[in-house]
C-alpha cells in the first residue's frame, strides 16, 4: 500500500519523532501504523526517528497521542513524545494548556515559553504497580522494587518503577564508562524477569538536586539521547531512596535537561523543551 502525507519532525532533548496529524478524516489503521513506523524510523534509509506519533481526535480532550516505535509496536507511554504532541497542539489551537489522551490516561500539559510541564501521574511502585512488567510475587512492600541483575561481566542492583513505561534504574559511579546499549539490551531482554522487556536507565548522582542519566529504550532497541518517562523514573527512585534532596531534581541527559518534581501524593511533574525541526511530505510504500 502507498501512503502519501505531510508530516512534522519534532525532538525533545534529542529524542526525535515523526508526527502525523490525523485530527481530521479517517485515521490510519494500527496495522499500517506499525508498518509505517518500521519503515520511516530507519535512520539513513528514511526520515529516521525514535518513534512515529499519530495525533487523532478523542472525546473530551484536545487530542489523542499514539506512538509506534521502530519495532512497529505501540508504546504504552512516552514523556518526550507527549511534550512534542503538546507543542504541536498548543501551536495549532492557540492555547497554553492542553489535555492529551495517552494509553496511560489523560495528561495535562502547560506551555510556558519554550518549556512544557506535564502531569505524569502517580509513579507506580511495589509489585502491584509493576503487574505484567515484572515476574515477582503479587505482594510485597511499596516503593521501588529492588532487583538483582546479572550480566556476564558483573552483578548489578536495579530498582524498578512504572511511570507509564516500566523502568529499571541502575546507579553507577561512572556513567560515561557504561556500555548502555550492550548492557541495557541484556537486562531489557531478560524475559524471565521482564515478560514484556523493560527500559533500563543508568544514573549517576551529580549533586544534591541533580542526576545524570543514560537510557536504553526497549522499543528502540538502543540508547536514546533522552527519555521522559525514564527521567521521571530516575528522579523518583533517587528521591525515594534519599540519593538526592527533596524538591526539584534536574535530570541531565545526553540531549538536554529535564526537570522533575515529585509531590507528596506521588504525582510527578516533568518540565522540558520540545522543538519543531522541520515539516515535509512523503510518499512511501509499505
Amino acid at each position: 500500500m502507498t501512503h502519501e502525507f505531510r508530516f512534522l519532525k519534532y525532538h525533545a532533548c534529542g529524542n526525535d519523532f515523526i508526527l502525523k496529524d490525523e485530527l481530521q478524516g479517517a485515521p490510519t489503521s494500527d496495522l499500517e501504523r506499525g508498518r509505517l513506523a518500521r519503515t520511516l524510523c530507519r535512520r539513513r534509509f528514511q526520515v529516521g526517528a525514535d518513534g512515529l506519533l499519530f495525533v487523532e481526535r478523542a472525546e473530551g480532550v484536545d487530542g489523542s497521542m499514539r506512538l509506534f516505535e521502530p519495532d512497529g509496536k505501540e508504546a504504552d507511554m512516552c514523556g518526550n513524545g507527549l511534550r512534542c504532541v503538546a507543542a504541536y497542539l498548543t501551536e495549532i489551537l492557540h492555547k497554553d494548556e492542553v489535555a492529551v489522551l495517552t494509553r496511560d490516561g489523560t495528561k495535562r500539559v502547560v506551555r510556558r515559553g519554550e518549556l512544557f510541564t506535564a502531569d505524569m501521574g502517580v509513579v507506580r511502585t511495589g509489585p502491584s504497580g509493576l503487574k505484567g512488567y515484572l515476574s515477582v510475587p503479587s505482594d510485597g512492600p511499596d516503593g521501588p522494587v529492588r532487583i538483582d541483575l546479572c550480566t556476564p561481566e558483573r552483578h548489578l542492583e536495579g530498582y524498578m518503577v512504572n511511570t507509564g513505561e516500566p523502568h529499571v534504574v541502575v546507579f553507577t559511579d561512572d556513567l560515561d564508562g557504561e556500555d548502555v546499549a550492550r548492557c541495557g539490551a541484556m537486562i531489557s531482554k531478560d524475559y524471565a524477569k521482564f515478560p514484556k522487556a523493560t527500559n533500563v536507565d543508568f544514573v549517576q548522582v551529580a549533586g544534591p538536586g541533580e542526576i545524570r542519566v543514560r537510557t536504553y529504550e526497549r522499543g528502540v532497541f538502543d540508547e536514546t539521547l533522552a527519555c521522559g518517562t525514564g527521567a521521571t523514573a530516575c528522579a523518583a527512585v533517587s528521591l525515594m531512596l534519599g540519593r538526592v534532596n527533596k524538591g526539584l531534581v534536574t535530570v541531565t541527559t545526553r540531549g538536554g535537561q529535564i526537570m522533575i518534581v515529585l509531590g507528596d501524593d506521588g504525582r510527578a511533574r516533568m518540565t522540558g523543551p520540545a522543538t519543531k525541526v522541520f515539516e515535509g511530505s512523503l510518499v512511501v510504500a509499505v
